[in-house]
């Protein structure tokens, strides 16, 4: 859960109704200018603004036809940038935190934010994923790229220097309903920890009918003690004139935190696959 990575300077550089955005603990920046240009200079240097950064347990991503969390060794620093010019690859960012230099993580699906399969870093910006320890001094915290750097804002700062609290999650709803009636299922997290911090998860749904498909990410900040409530609608077991079918939804959650399962079925099923 603690393991570092610790690369060159130049390295490599992600999710309804009742979702949340990771906009908390933000700052805006101005790019500091690169130094006088020379006469093998092409141009200006790129501007690089951070628009959001957020600490986060793990990150949402997409597979082949389900999203996931996929979790942090140790906590990640999730900041979002709009890049202005010429652009700027995301391997020459680095991020130092606690006396080591760091590069933005990479994910092969890129990340699952707000509907949106699959996105990644690119000329014009995105997001940049640090995998840091998830405690450590944040006095020297700072992102840089040639010709600028960044300075976490305090609450980030705060927030990378705080062990990261656990959550307790859960997920409700009916067990058997009749037609028409339309499920609601609610998920319930908990800041069961000592310090206030973020949850993410990502709810999938089997049946009826489909395989597998994505319904949305969640994410929010709570403090300690601090309880969140999300509902969502959920799917009729009843569909077309084929017949009532299962209705099964997977919320996964990040490492250590609980993932859970719920099946809905029709009143009218005496009998029902279970697995």
């Amino acid at each position: 859960m603690y393991r570092r990575r610790v690369l060159a300077l130049c390295g490599l550089a992600i999710t309804g109704a009742g979702c949340q955005g990771e906009t908390a603990d933000t700052e805006t920046v101005t790019p500091v200018p690169s130094p006088a240009a020379s006469e093998s200079d092409t141009g200006p240097p790129p501007a690089v603004t951070i628009t959001h950064s957020v600490v986060m347990p793990g990150v949402v991503v997409p597979g082949t036809d389900s999203i996931t969390v996929q979790s942090a060794d140790g906590q990640y620093l999730v900041l979002t940038a709009t890049v202005e010019g010429s652009g700027v690859d995301r391997a020459a960012f680095s991020l130092r935190f606690d006396g080591s230099t760091y590069s933005p993580e990479t994910f092969r699906n890129g990340l699952y934010r707000d509907g949106e399969w699959g996105r990644q870093f690119t000329e014009a910006g995105g997001p940049l994923v640090f995998d840091l320890p998830e405690t450590g001094t944040a006095s020297d915290a700072q992102l840089s790229w040639p010709g600028g750097e960044w300075m976490p804002p305090e609450p980030v700062k705060n927030r990378l220097e705080a062990p990261l609290p656990s959550f307790d999650v859960t997920l409700t709803g009916p067990e058997r309903v009749t037609e028409p009636a339309m499920p609601t299922l609610e998920i319930t997290v908990t800041n069961t920890g000592d310090t206030p911090g973020r949850y993410v998860l990502a709810l999938n749904r089997t049946g009826p009918r489909i395989a597998y498909t994505p319904v949305g990410r969640f994410d929010g900040k709570l403090a300690p003690g601090e309880t969140e409530r999300i509902t969502r609608d959920g799917k009729s077991p009843y569909v077309d004139e084929t017949g009532p079918r299962e209705v099964t939804y997977h919320l996964r959650a990040s490492e250590d935190h609980n993932d859970a399962t719920h099946r809905i079925k029709p009143v009218d099923a005496e009998t029902a696959t279970e697995s």
